[in-house]
């Protein structure tokens, strides 16, 4: 194949005026020549461009419910180790198991519904429940990162989780469905016959590196040989290249790398790629390869666009910074024509071929299903789980998917969501609200649960914003004598301070003797300041005594908190600042790859 290079336009004049998106020409118009010819253009991608290749690889994977994937070029394992998370929930069970049930609508303008609605074909991101997942690449470093990235994770200690204190940041999540993951070292011009038939293979920014001989193989290995239903493709774009420089940048502007093989004049994004293609020829070698191996081309596009407008509005001309194609195995072509096909060429190609040696599998990980997986309670037995774990949230609403991520609930529905659903349908304590305040069909995440006849956070033991302490109930707020960390609440007036003395308990409070003068507040904020740790401790409000006290509360405060107005006037928070050098990114010889040696 051709690898000339592409007709970049070129300006007609260096003392043509360009104007900046957003000026809407005229008055704020920008000269060609204020721009430096000698330097690149600033070109910033978000997310990075490497995350805008993996997103469009995973939202196919998604679309086509795939569960057997082929990793070809793995490095480190990025892709695989986002494969490797569970599922939130297993796919719809069975209506042997639970038939599906027509809803009425709640309000006139509620359409009818049908539940279980989870894992509908309307979801705007769905859910990937991988089998097995295979990873292949040659370099022993990458590789290491990609076993550990992939292995199994150790299991969450019930003897922390489930004692007073239980961290809800650093949990486990369940998984419902077994899973494998093969980790291997070789390259793809060798056959491997666990690769036959797989349902996907990957390779994203890989094309570009393999040398002449394996380029080769390339097409007849992953088309032929191991023919599976769709293969994703991804590859930097030459034509996007021009992006970096003006027009009429000289070559010496371009910080990058030549093309190592003489072929071309180009200058590359990487040190190792062996070519860059332009838009067309990517194009013209996914139809070829497409017609040639029995493949239609259902995507093919750029991706990566850059964050600054281009100063010579270039983007449309240019496109995206990669190549991207997906392709799906045409069903009327016999897989024995490929793969006869496939031998006769790889056998003509083996005198070039260097010592291939066979695939070295360097680790097997067998993530295995939770005990509970697809063994659902009973429904009713469901609702109890339910309405225990909101009361014991003191929460009389929660939102379907936050009551899921529940472990002990997810337990007891056997990882099917919509037996959480059915239960809080058919239960008399509980009721899902779909609707949204005007009636209408709420969104499914929007979905919550509600105790019937429950209140929301009965116990409220501070003020809230609006309302009047004397408006709240007595009985629900701490005595004076309370101090945070120090026991139970005691609601004994006459508490013997001297006991407490005994017991080395030692208050934050004043004595009795100083709770009985007129100024007891004063008395317990000096007493608060004397002591050291009572300052800035907790705030407690607790009724007027009169102007004189209120006055000193609002004058001698010494608990605001970390002087609010301060911060309030710095925004001076405490989390700092993102320090960036004046030029952003370098783009010299970058693709926007997360690592410096692959792409």
């Amino acid at each position: 194949m051709s690898l000339r290079p592409p007709q970049l336009r070129a300006s007609s004049s260096l003392r043509s005026e360009i104007v900046v998106p957003g000026d809407h020409g005229g008055s704020s118009s920008t000269q060609i020549d204020e721009l430096d010819p000698q330097e690149e253009l600033k070109v910033t991608f978000y997310p990075e461009l490497f995350l805008q290749r993996r997103i469009w690889v995973l939202d196919i994977l998604r679309k086509k419910g795939t569960t057997k994937v082929l990793d070809v070029g793995c490095g480190e394992g990025q892709l695989l180790t986002v494969l490797c998370q569970p599922a939130p929930w297993l796919l719809p069970p069975p209506e042997s198991i639970l038939p599906p049930s027509p809803i009425q609508p709640t309000s006139p303008s509620t359409p009818a519904v049908v539940s279980p609605t989870y894992n509908s074909a309307d979801d705007d991101i769905p859910n990937l429940h991988p089998t097995l997942i295979h990873g292949l690449d040659i370099s022993d470093i990458d590789l290491k990162f990609a076993v550990q990235g992939t292995a199994v994770p150790p299991l969450e200690d019930k003897s922390e989780s489930e004692g007073a204190y239980r961290s809800y940041f650093i949990r486990t999540a369940p998984r419902w469905e077994e899973m494998t993951v093969k980790i291997w070292k070789g390259g793809l011009e060798v056959f491997n016959p666990e690769f036959v038939d797989i349902e996907c293979i990957v390779a994203m920014e890989v094309i570009e590196h393999l040398p002449p001989a394996i380029f080769s193989a390339f097409a007849p290995s992953l088309f032929g040989t191991y023919h599976p239903q769709y293969i994703l493709l991804t590859t930097p774009s030459y034509t996007y290249n021009a992006r970096f420089t003006a027009p009429h940048a000289p070559r010496s502007a371009r910080r990058g790398y030549p093309d190592p093989t003489n072929r071309t004049d180009r200058i590359f994004r990487h040190d190792d790629h062996q070519f860059e293609w332009t838009n067309e020829e990517f194009e013209s070698w996914c139809r070829e390869s497409a017609e040639e191996w029995g493949y239609e081309i259902e995507v093919m596009k750029t991706i990566g666009r850059a964050l600054e407008p281009d100063p010579y509005q270039r983007e449309d001309e240019l496109g995206g910074a990669s190549c991207v194609a997906c392709f799906r195995r045409i069903e009327s072509v016999p897989s024995s024509t490929r793969e006869s096909k496939a031998q006769h060429v790889l056998g003509s190609l083996a005198s070039t071929l260097q010592n291939p040696t066979p695939h070295n599998l360097l680790a097997t990980h067998f993530h295995t299903a939770n005990a509970a997986s697809q063994k659902p309670q009973p429904l009713p037995g469901i609702a109890g789980v339910v309405k225990s774990k909101m009361e014991f949230l003191r929460e009389a609403i929660m939102r379907v998917e936050e009551l899921w991520f529940e472990t002990d609930i997810a337990v007891a529905c056997g990882g099917w969501i919509e037996f959480l659903v059915r239960a809080v349908e058919e239960s008399p304590d509980l009721t899902l609200k779909r609707d949204d305040a005007a009636g209408a069909l709420s969104a499914r995440n929007l979905w919550s649960v509600e105790i019937i006849g429950g209140v929301e956070n009965p116990r409220s033991y501070w003020p809230e914003e609006g309302v009047e302490e004397s408006e709240m109930s007595a009985d629900l707020m701490p005595p004076d004598d309370w101090t945070p960390g120090e026991g139970t609440y005691s609601t004994d007036e006459d508490t013997n301070d001297e006991d407490a003395a005994a017991d080395g308990d030692v208050s934050w409070g004043p004595s009795a003797s100083e709770a009985d003068d007129t100024g007891s507040v004063v008395a317990r904020k000096k007493l608060m300041k004397g002591s050291g740790a009572g300052a800035g401790a907790w705030g407690i409000k607790h009724k007027d005594k009169g102007k004189a006290a209120a006055q000193d509360s609002e004058t001698d405060s010494d608990w605001d908190w970390g002087a609010a107005n301060v911060a309030e006037d710095h925004q001076e928070w405490g989390w700092g600042h993102v320090k960036r050098d004046k030029d952003g990114n370098s783009t010299a010889g970058w693709d926007g790859d997360e690592s410096d040696d692959t792409t």
